[in-house]
């Protein structure tokens, strides 16, 4: 028998305002972050809307503003 298929991820840019603690990014599962003037930027790879939900939520209750959210 074949191997169960990875489930298809989307790959999300999220633009928050301030900077985030190293351990937040971690928990996030976010596979690169890049501090700039005044925001950072996040990638992370989600494998439903649900999981990008959950990001979102996380963000939100570190009192994290999301300016912005595209999928890449």
């Amino acid at each position: 028998m074949g191997e169960a298929a990875e489930p298809a991820s989307t790959t999300y840019e999220i633009l928050v305002r301030g900077s985030l603690d190293g351990s937040l990014v971690a928990a996030l599962g976010a596979r690169q972050f890049e501090p700039r003037e005044g925001t950072t930027v996040l990638v992370v790879d989600v494998i439903d809307r649900a999981h990008l939900h959950g990001v979102l939520t996380q963000l939100h209750d570190h009192n994290v503003e999301v300016e912005r959210v595209n999928p890449v």
